[in-house]
């Protein structure tokens, strides 16, 4: 899966990423290959930790979303390419969303409890 940040200036691969949440609410990505180094990316900052937390459940969601459809694809390929043109360019184009997550916006997140 990729995840893009909320600014839409990167895009990371999921599987090699370390996703964490700062206290301020700033949720920054550590590339897998470079963890010593303290190196990270902001990817999307929100106006509370738990938003911020929020986020990545949403992120965690999506790619599990997309690891399903991955395993549930596998077999049907040739059923798909039965389809008519514009119900499967449909069927492909959600699918695909499924393999993106971009970080939404601060009011795009809802806080628990509200």
């Amino acid at each position: 899966m990729r995840i893009i940040s909320q600014d839409k200036e990167f895009d990371l691969p999921y599987e090699e990423t370390t996703i964490r949440v700062f206290t301020n609410g700033t949720v920054a990505a550590f590339p897998l290959t470079d963890l010593e180094s303290n190196a990270f990316i902001i990817m999307a900052e929100y106006s509370t930790k738990e938003k911020a937390i929020k986020a990545m459940e949403m992120c965690r969601k999506q790619y599990m979303d997309g690891e399903y459809n991955r395993n549930s694809l596998s077999g049907v390929a040739e059923s798909i390419g039965r389809l008519s043109e514009g119900l499967a360019s449909v069927f492909k184009e959600g699918v695909c969303q499924t393999f993106v997550f971009k970080f939404p916006a601060d009011e795009e997140v809802q806080e628990y409890g509200k």
